[in-house]
């Protein structure tokens, strides 16, 4: 995926990522220290963690002017250039079968970056179902693995916050 896309689309679930990733690997570094607590680590990890929080509530408020409904005072341009912008760098998941769309999840190279196999699977399970009820569409189901997998991933680092408190606490 082109860099300017991807500014465009995951600008904001990118720097998620980074923070969040980061923030796991100094808790797991404070968690596995002997001896003393080191603080400062904490607080920069700590930092870290609400930053990926606050950067996966703007993915999702960018997701949903992506992929949800257009409100009705735009133009006609607006919606061809969404559009076409989807399409055109593979935003959508083509498929609507299980698992053509399954094989079509595991060759996304962008996906393939963030999550390995594995989980992407365990994702596409739990919401191949529930994405195409109401108002939601399969389509954007690439979107969803991605923003569950930081909030998997915010929900780790926090649950290894709390052992880190619990560790500085002893």
């Amino acid at each position: 995926m082109q860099q300017g896309t991807e500014n465009i689309i995951y600008q904001k679930a990118s720097k998620c990522w980074e923070c969040v990733n980061r923030s796991v690997e100094m808790f797991s570094e404070l968690l596995k220290e002997e001896g003393d607590f080191n603080a400062a680590d904490y607080y920069k990890s700590r930092n870290l963690l609400r930053d990926a929080d606050d950067f996966l509530r703007e993915a999702v408020k960018n997701a949903k002017k992506m992929l949800g409904p257009i409100p009705a005072y735009t133009s006609d341009d607006y919606q061809k250039w969404r559009d076409e912008l989807l399409e055109e760098f593979h935003i959508l998941a083509m498929s609507q079968e299980y698992e053509n769309l399954r094989s079509e999840l595991f060759e996304d190279e962008y996906l393939r970056q963030w999550i390995d196999e594995e989980s992407i699977e365990r994702l596409l399970k739990k919401h191949f179902q529930t994405q195409q009820s109401g108002k939601r569409k399969l389509s954007n189901i690439k979107v969803r693995i991605i923003l569950d997998r930081l909030e998997e991933l915010i929900n780790q680092a926090e649950d290894m916050n709390k052992q880190a408190v619990q560790k500085q606490q002893s």
